[in-house]
C-alpha cells in the first residue's frame, strides 16, 4: 500500500510540475509573448526554439545576467520560477507546433484600399 501512495505521489508531482502551459499562464508569459509563444512586434517568438535556449536564458534573467532594455522586466517574471517551472515552461514553448496555415494566410492576404471604413 505504501508502494502504491508513493508512487501517485510521485506520478502527481510529475504532472504538477511538467505543466508548462499552466506554468506559462501563471505567470503572465502570454502577456507579452502571446498565448502560443508567437510573439509580438515587439517581444520575441518564443514557441519552437530548443529548450536549452529557452532554460540559458530563462535562468540568466533570473540570475540577473542579461542587461537590456527588457532585462528589469523579464527580471520580474523570472525571478519566482524554480528551476523545475523553467524546464516546464521551456518544454512547453519547445513543442509548440507551428500554424500551417500562417505563412500562407501571409502570403494570400492583400490589403485593398486604406483599410479604413
Amino acid at each position: 500500500m505504501r508502494h502504491l501512495f508513493l508512487f501517485f505521489s510521485l506520478f502527481a508531482l510529475a504532472i504538477a510540475t511538467d505543466n508548462g502551459e499552466a506554468l506559462y499562464s501563471k505567470y503572465g508569459c502570454y502577456g507579452c509573448h502571446g498565448a502560443k509563444g508567437e510573439g509580438s512586434s515587439s517581444y520575441p517568438k518564443l514557441a519552437g526554439k530548443s529548450k536549452m535556449y529557452l532554460i540559458d536564458k530563462l535562468k540568466a534573467y533570473r540570475a540577473q545576467k542579461i542587461k537590456s532594455k527588457r532585462a528589469d522586466i523579464m527580471v520580474s517574471y523570472a525571478k519566482p520560477l524554480s528551476d523545475e517551472e523553467i524546464k516546464a515552461i521551456a518544454r512547453f514553448l519547445k513543442n509548440i507546433k507551428k500554424d500551417e496555415n500562417e505563412e500562407r494566410y501571409q502570403l494570400d492576404f492583400v490589403q485593398w484600399g486604406d483599410d479604413g471604413s
